[in-house]
């Protein structure tokens, strides 16, 4: 709830009137264009989670496409629920098998790491603007962090599998429709998936630029956005806009939803460039109307689908019985409230 606070606040003082006129200027247009601008990276992502699991997948590669879309959508709709987005995106992907398990983790730490380079690149272009600003001092305090968590991570990547396998245990007792451990071998065989995947430097070194290259292309959509809302930036401005945004939220996972966090990103660093705090703030609810609209779309598409399956399953079932369906020819057969006299 601080988080949510801590956004109306931002609104508040950036001006409520001005930030609703920056995102009318937005218009459905614009979200729709952010919206699909935003799918291609999603898609990488996704592949990118697919070269993590190893020469032999758990799923075919459209599979992890559709469980990624699932497990940013959950992420975004449910920030409360911990680790709501990887086992909604785990169960889309048709079961979560040991391997599955490890390539998500694998993969979530090689997206962290992938972050480093381009959080480097953002402080750097931001230097010679504000060498000595407390928030250069901040992103470097954030970034230096997260080089040391990235760094534990790696160091210890030989018995991360312990580790996750308790992990995995408690939620498969939490949601065991998410997750299915193999009983007592379950320690055996996520010490040997973790082995046999980091054993495929070339698969790992490929999911990595992939990441890598979703992270830049992120430095475009923020240049799109204020373009969008009628304030012109230049390539290296959109790139600071975006990872100072980027290195903040490292450590936004404490917040659900990063709120007030992203806020804040978004006009520390626009202030720089003389931006005003109700474009930085339309820019970033921009950002959140676009997750939102990508999450609720695919939720609701994956409801219909399993809508559509159910359905399916009855009609088979009925005719492995070799019952026809009933189909009423009279008002009153309808089920209903209605009785006759």
């Amino acid at each position: 709830m601080m988080g949510i606070a801590v956004v109306a606040a931002a609104v508040v003082y950036a001006g409520a009137g001005s930030v609703a006129r920056g995102i009318g200027s937005l218009g459905v247009g614009g979200l729709l264009l952010l919206a699909l601008m935003h799918v291609p990276i999603v898609v990488m992502m996704a592949v990118a989670w697919w070269l993590a699991s190893g020469d032999d997948p758990p799923a075919a590669q459209w599979r992890f496409v559709w469980a990624r879309f699932v497990r940013d959508a959950a992420g975004e709709l449910l920030p409360f629920l911990p680790l709501g987005g990887a086992v909604f995106g785990l169960r889309a992907l048709g079961g979560a098998s040991v391997v599955a398990v490890v390539s998500a983790s694998i993969d979530g730490v090689i997206e962290l790491t992938a972050k480093l380079p381009y959080a480097l690149a953002a402080i750097l272009t931001l230097l010679p603007l504000t060498s000595g600003s407390r928030l250069t001092q901040l992103l470097w305090l954030v970034f230096a962090a997260t080089c040391f968590v990235v760094a534990t991570l790696l160091w210890t990547r030989r018995s991360l599998w312990a580790t996750l396998a308790a992990i995995a245990r408690v939620v498969s007792a939490r949601w065991p429709a998410a997750i299915s451990l193999c009983g007592c071998g379950a320690d055996a065989a996520f010490r040997g998936s973790f082995a046999r995947v980091l054993g495929q430097r070339g698969r790992l070194w490929s999911c990595f630029m992939l990441h890598l290259c979703c992270w830049c292309l992120g430095t475009a959509e923020v240049w799109v956005t204020f373009r969008l809302l009628g304030v012109d930036l230049t390539w290296s401005q959109a790139l600071v806009i975006d990872g100072t945004v980027v290195t903040l939220r490292t450590f936004g996972v404490v917040v659900p939803g990063a709120a007030g966090i992203q806020e804040g990103g978004y006009m520390l660093s626009g202030a720089l460039f003389g931006i005003t705090p109700a474009a930085s703030i339309a820019a970033s609810l921009a950002r959140r109307a676009r997750d939102l609209l990508l999450g609720v779309g695919t939720l609701g598409f994956a409801a219909v689908g399993k809508a559509a399956r159910s359905c399916r399953e009855v009609r088979g079932a009925e005719a492995r019985a070799g019952l026809a369906p009933r189909r009423p020819s009279h008002p009153t057969d309808w089920p209903g409230p209605y009785t006759r006299e």
